[in-house]
């Protein structure tokens, strides 16, 4: 199957300012792509070039075969949106704006199939004026899947959402990719990301600084998992082995160890807590870094050698 996105030295350029420097990126077909980046990185600009909103300087772009510069139209009754910001007619409810919505598409979902999808059957017939902030999110996604799109592309799709809420959004988006869609998501929620992205790209000031998995960035960045655990009082820290025995205890008396063979250093604790009578390791705790901290290492890393070459 051929990728749903494919760009090649894709640039933009606002006066002096370089918003999208020569990336080249491929997006496979049925998965969740979380693109990722700070305020100002680029984000933005690569995505309406995607859409077909902002024109390219120089590159190449397919976006489900089309090129978005120059096959707008015919992309648009593939492809569904959900932009950060969208506020439904007042004086209609969601059944009359996806019945509307519906008209536009060849082949399009039934009305019941995308209320249900979302969540918001009950509320089908509910003037837009008397929406919750969340419903009215709800039907950003039911509009944008109405029409059966192969390619979603969702900007902060959970903004305003409680826990519970967000939550719920994203069985909706899984359901999406069940459905065999392709979703391009930004968000600034970086553990929605981590539970719903098979691959993320990392840009900053206009260049991809890294595409894959979450775990081929952790193999790039060597993180550390850290073990720990609460020695029982009056444990004579000369018996414990020679990793742990030298470590300072934190302010709750606990030890961590950041290796970066935690399956190692794991079971030869258990072995040496077992020797010694210990059924229970007391507050035993393995932490892998999550993509955040990640995230904020590798923005830094990357401003801190900008500087350092003088750029």
């Amino acid at each position: 199957m051929p990728p749903a996105i494919s760009i090649s030295g894709v640039t933009k350029r606002y006066g002096s300012v370089l918003a999208v420097g020569a990336v080249d990126l491929e997006i496979e077909s049925g998965q969740v792509y979380a693109l990722l980046g700070p305020n100002g990185a680029g984000k933005t600009t690569l995505i309406e070039i995607l859409e077909g909103y902002r024109q390219r300087d120089a590159g190449d772009v397919s976006v489900l075969g089309y090129d978005p510069q120059r096959q707008r139209g015919e992309l648009n009754r593939r492809v569904g949106i959900v932009l950060q910001r969208s506020t439904p007619m007042e004086g209609l409810t969601p059944r009359e704006m996806l019945n509307f919505s519906a008209r536009l598409y060849d082949d399009p979902m039934s009305t019941d199939d995308a209320l249900d999808l979302v969540g918001l059957t009950e509320h089908a017939d509910r003037r837009g004026s008397k929406l919750s902030g969340g419903q009215k999110r709800r039907l950003d996604l039911a509009t944008s899947v109405i029409g059966n799109p192969d390619l979603i592309f969702l900007d902060e799709p959970t903004t305003g959402f409680d826990a519970t809420a967000r939550r719920q959004a994203w069985e909706v988006v899984r359901g999406l990719t069940d459905r065999g869609a392709t979703i391009i998501l930004t968000t600034h929620y970086l553990d929605e990301a981590e539970h719903l992205a098979q691959r993320i790209g990392l840009i900053k000031d206009g260049r991809i600084i890294f595409e894959g998995d979450i775990a081929g960035l952790r193999r790039e960045m060597e993180t550390d998992t850290r073990i720990s655990w609460q020695p029982p009082i009056g444990f004579d820290r000369a018996e414990m082995l020679t990793e742990w025995s030298d470590l300072p205890q934190g302010a709750d008396g606990r030890l961590s160890l950041p290796t970066q063979t935690p399956t190692v250093h794991l079971a030869r604790l258990i072995d040496w807590a077992q020797n010694r009578g210990l059924e229970e390791i007391p507050e035993l705790q393995v932490e892998r870094p999550d993509l955040e901290e990640m995230y904020l290492e590798l923005v830094d890393d990357s401003q801190s050698l900008e500087q350092a070459d003088g750029s």
